[in-house]
């Protein structure tokens, strides 16, 4: 599938916006310098054997105009073990001096601000690709040494192309809050397919499961049998990982279904959405007149996680939600997360209706199955919520039942009392929601329209791709 002619002049507009400027690229490379050579001293002085690297696009020179992040690692001999680590942040957070944050992946790491670029410290071991990992972050130079070697010079501004693509239809990101498609493996992408174009091209055609090796001939059944999900990308330097394990199901679809979109017809709206003006008063007259019901979980928190861990607990909590709403019998259209990851969490859930009716008709075993019958019968017979029935109706015994609570803010009101207990609710969330969250019905949520929540409520209401008109 070929782009549309209007993409010609299009494609260099959008690309003069992406690329750093010469004082950009002066102000990056000084304070890399910077970093990389004040800290490796710090590490020296302290008896350490390693070496402070920038990795990331930064280094790889695939950054985007604007961008004011690096990937600072500190850069282990092999021969350390994963008891050195707390050492190695100690020398970083006096480097950093106040401000730092501790974060956690799959160890401990730093994120700091320094002039004005968020920086995080992570450290990581050199190693032998064939020998082994010691730590995960081990393969990120080994990533940057790959990228270097295979990505032309030309190609980096593809790189940029895919990139601000990614954000405009928004699934560019690894971590839990978008579950999408990381700066390296956009990379190994234009790698693979040689231009933005070509990588549009390839996505139109993707099915689940679509496979790539980039060194090598893939065995597509095992790859397939060995990583689940939608999009398999070994990565070169390691070819026991999938670069795209963290891209879910919607993020994959979307980018295919936009890929299609745009080379039918390019516009700037795929790399650059519009603006919505957000109103308060119009977005409760819009709920007012949906037509469904919208439930809305607020959580205020003083002790805020990390992103990453923060999602992690909010998408398992918004999944077990929605769950028990529907094991409860809600028909249950949607459902979304927000956060402004500092003091509150948000839980949209959209409704056919917030309030059932209170009887509900239960299907029992096939009357051919004589003892299931009998113990069917037994067991609603007498029990407090049968309404009526027993009864036959057709070849199955059927009963009437009363419904434990057949309004669904109440049914969450309750839950919320109990934390959540025996639900699922993420355990880093259960005293929060207890203590301090609350149920809200469509309009009610009129008084928490700030902090960016009235621009995602917006377009949850709006539904549509941001790339549709």
């Amino acid at each position: 599938m070929t782009v549309d002619a209007s993409w010609t002049g299009l494609r260099g507009e959008v690309l003069q916006t992406l690329m750093p400027s010469e004082a950009e690229e002066r102000a990056l490379g000084e304070l890399r310098g910077r970093l990389e050579g004040e800290l490796t001293r710090r590490l020296d002085e302290a008896g350490l054997r390693a070496v402070a690297e920038v990795h990331g696009s930064a280094a790889r020179g695939t950054w985007i105009a604007g961008d004011r992040d690096i990937d600072l690692f500190i850069v282990l001999d092999g021969s350390y073990g994963r008891d050195v680590l707390p050492g190695v942040l100690d020398v970083v957070k006096a480097y950093v001096g106040e401000g730092w944050v501790e974060a956690y992946a799959e160890h401990p790491y730093i994120k700091a601000k320094v002039d004005g670029y968020d920086v995080d410290f992570v450290p990581c071991f050199r190693v032998d690709p064939g020998q082994g990992l010691t730590s995960a972050t081990d393969r990120t130079p080994l990533h940057t040494a790959y990228v270097m070697e295979n990505l032309e010079e030309g190609a980096r501004d593809e790189v940029r192309l895919l990139k601000r693509f990614m954000k405009g239809v928004g699934v560019y990101g690894a971590d839990l809050k978008v579950g999408g498609f990381s700066g390296y493996l956009c990379e190994l992408l234009v790698i693979r397919f040689g231009s933005f174009e070509g990588v549009l091209g390839g996505a139109a055609d993707w099915g689940h499961g679509a496979v790539f090796m980039l060194e090598g001939a893939p065995d597509i059944g095992a790859l397939r049998k060995r990583f689940p999900e939608p999009l398999v990308v070994v990565d070169p330097v390691d070819a026991k990982r999938n670069v795209a394990s963290a891209v879910s199901e919607t993020s994959f679809w979307t980018f295919v279904a936009a890929s299609r979109d745009f080379l039918r017809q390019p516009t700037i709206r795929f790399f650059y959405p519009p603006e919505v003006h957000v109103d308060a008063g119009g977005l409760l007259e819009m709920i007012g007149g949906r037509g469904s019901d919208l439930l809305f979980v607020v959580v205020d928190d003083d002790e805020v996680e990390v992103p990453d861990v923060l999602w992690g607990q909010l998408n398992r909590t918004e999944r077990a939600v929605t769950g028990f709403l529907e094991k409860a019998g809600f028909d249950v259209f949607r459902s979304a997360s927000w956060s402004d990851e500092s003091t509150r969490h948000v839980l949209v859930i959209e409704l056919a209706s917030a309030v059932i009716p209170g009887v509900m008709g239960r299907r029992g075993p096939p009357v051919a199955l004589a003892e299931d019958g009998v113990r069917f019968v037994n067991v609603h017979l007498e029990a407090e919520d049968t309404v009526s029935g027993p009864w036959i109706a057709g070849d199955h015994w059927w009963v009437a039942k009363r419904r434990a609570e057949p309004d669904a803010r109440r049914l969450l009101a309750a839950m919320l009392e109990e934390g959540g207990l025996g639900v699922g609710v993420s355990k880093g969330l259960k005293e929060k929601m207890r203590h301090s969250g609350r149920v809200l019905l469509n309009e009610e949520v009129g008084g928490f329209l700030e902090r960016g929540f009235e621009g995602f409520l917006a377009g949850f209401l709006r539904g549509r791709p941001v790339w549709i008109e």
